[in-house]
């Protein structure tokens, strides 16, 4: 022992001990950046998953040229903790006499017609163990926007927002809204 000084005490010994501490090292390193881009990356790219509709419906030509408000197509958004996507007979309410020719109103008449449901296809999802009510968040007056970005310029919906929980704290803790856990996680 009287040559072995300090860090050369820990020096593995042999060829074998060294690949496994390498290995162990490198893994280590590979699994914090794993778990890093987990939980930081987003679950779809931003910006880029818009997925293709059954109809494609213009958020731009409805809620921003028309200046439709949100919740006359979303009626439950007020009422529960969903939004829900407008019936074909929201659509309707309209679309009876303007643009009656148009070949999109036409497919959308066809749905009316038949009593079936337009298969809209969900852009935003929260995970399981969230609870997340757009009730209690309408009642506060935040806008749609807030969580959603600005739809209302989105020729074709996407999403924009990447909700994960650092996004919900930090507008709770800005709104003075509760951030204990049971709030969202029941």
């Amino acid at each position: 022992m009287a040559g072995i000084s300090g860090f050369e005490s820990y020096k593995p010994r042999s060829k074998t001990a060294r690949i496994m501490l390498a290995a162990l090292t490198v893994g280590g390193i590979g699994l914090f950046i794993v778990l890093y881009v987990f939980y930081y990356g987003p679950i779809y790219p931003l910006t880029t998953w818009a997925p293709k509709q059954p109809i494609p419906f213009s958020h731009l030509v409805h809620a921003g040229d028309n200046g439709i408000n949100c919740q006359y197509c979303h009626t439950y958004a007020r009422r529960s903790e969903m939004a829900g996507v407008p019936s074909v007979s929201t659509c309707m309410n309209c679309h009876r006499n303007l643009k009656t020719e148009s070949p999109l109103i036409v497919k959308v008449t066809e749905y009316f017609e038949e009593q079936k449901p337009i298969k809209w296809i969900r852009v935003y999802h929260l995970p399981d163990i969230v609870w997340f009510s757009h009730k209690r968040h309408i009642a506060k007056d935040i806008a749609c926007q807030k969580c959603h970005g600005p739809v209302q310029t989105f020729e074709v919906q996407k999403k924009v927002m990447n909700h994960k929980m650092t996004f919900c704290l930090s507008c709770h803790q800005k709104n003075g809204a509760s951030t204990d856990c049971w709030t969202c996680h029941t």
